[in-house]
């Protein structure tokens, strides 16, 4: 249960804009970055590992708790755009930390694609054109803004019309190619496209996570506090 989890707990924990580029912003909204509002969304994951959980971020904040499988159920995430990250599961006193080394560690390392801002702590060194699935993108080039950041280097394929990010690569230090990710559009929020699917390969393993029941809001803040996690909660949006 570990990766999938992790994949979607960091999947919107942006905190501050650091481009001006239109379409860069505009592609990160359609990923369910800076909308402007609450995201929730209800998560199949399938491949090596299966699972169901319910997502909502907000802030550079998200709250994930597991729904399926039954073995499983009532664990709960808690992820900031800062880095920390808190785990809790039914049975436990109180949450526990998870260190950044758990959570690039195998398969975890997963969630690390997802996690990633890249208006958030990248900063972009270079563009050309070029094209994905047959589509003209604008290949960005990011780098990272400082040794903490998990990868040194990022390619990022958004796509002219839209604009939406199709296409991610991401690098270590030594130049080499660590993992990567496509990513779907077939969810409408606010009358525009929006993430559907997201399909990370990592090495031989594929995970893919399909996005639905999308509700855009404003959500308690309490639920993104660590002492809800073993707590009630109250994952609906305010009216």
């Amino acid at each position: 249960m570990k990766a999938p989890l992790f994949s979607l707990l960091v999947l919107f924990t942006a905190s501050s804009v650091r481009t001006e580029d239109a379409a860069l912003l505009a592609a990160e909204q359609a990923r369910g970055i800076l909308t402007g509002s609450g995201v929730q969304w209800t998560v199949t994951v399938s491949g090596n590992k299966s699972a169901k959980f319910v997502a909502t971020s907000q802030g550079g904040k998200i709250f994930a708790e597991v729904i399926e499988p039954a073995d499983a159920t009532g664990r709960r995430y808690l992820a900031d755009s800062g880095g920390d990250m808190w785990f809790w599961k039914p049975g436990l006193s109180r949450p526990v930390s998870v260190s950044k080394r758990q959570r690039l560690s195998g398969d975890a390392a997963i969630g690390d694609i997802a996690s990633t801002s890249y208006v958030d702590g990248y900063k972009v060194t270079g563009q050309e054109d070029g094209e994905v699935n047959g589509e003209a993108a604008t290949i960005y080039t990011m780098e990272a803004n400082s040794l903490g950041d998990t990868y040194a280097k990022i390619k990022y394929w958004v796509t002219k019309s839209g604009p939406l990010g199709k296409r991610s690569e991401f690098y270590a230090k030594s130049g080499n190619l660590v993992r990567s990710s496509t990513m779907e559009y077939g969810n409408k929020a606010d009358g525009k496209p929006f993430l559907s699917k997201m399909v990370v390969v990592d090495g031989g393993n594929t995970i893919t996570l399909a996005f639905s029941d999308v509700k855009l809001g404003n959500f308690p803040a309490n639920l993104f506090t660590r002492e809800n996690l073993g707590g009630p909660k109250n994952t609906g949006p305010k009216r």
